[in-house]
């Protein structure tokens, strides 16, 4: 008997967690949210994008994976929402049925953006001018080749 009771008590509480993993599993992430975490630590590109705009994805991927170094040095943090990823977020109305990429500074602002790839080809401009990243120029130890 009390056997029984304890199996049926195990059985319902592994029952439970699994459901209330689920729950948690199938939570959305609240955009705006996200980027708060990197707020004052990092800046960050936020590339959102339909599947089907395969060279500007291409283009931006390769970026990032090309430019680690002076990625890194910029304090540039990479956040990519493609295609059906996009379900997993709340959008708030800033990015809202928008495409394209977004450069937010360490204070959460949006300091630039672009529907193309454009951006790409200004962003290291447009970081090294703000004041922050003067400061950091100065304190940088490690340079990229």
């Amino acid at each position: 008997m009390y056997k029984l009771k304890m199996k049926k008590i195990l059985t319902f509480l592994m029952i439970s967690l699994a459901s209330i993993s689920i729950c948690y599993a199938s939570e959305k992430i609240i955009l705006e949210d996200y980027i708060n975490l990197f707020a004052w630590e990092k800046r960050l590109v936020l590339f959102i994008s339909k599947s089907k705009y395969v060279y500007f994805i291409n283009e931006t991927d390769n970026f990032f994976k090309e430019n680690n170094c002076e990625n890194d040095s910029r304090n540039l943090h990479y956040v990519r929402i493609v295609g059906d990823e996009v379900k997993k977020y709340i959008i708030s109305e800033k990015f809202k049925n928008k495409y394209g990429m977004w450069l937010i500074g360490y204070d959460g602002q949006i300091k630039s953006y672009s529907s193309d790839i454009s951006l790409l080809k200004e962003i290291y401009n447009i970081i090294d001018k703000m004041p922050m990243r003067e400061k950091e120029i100065l304190e940088q130890k490690k340079k990229c080749d």
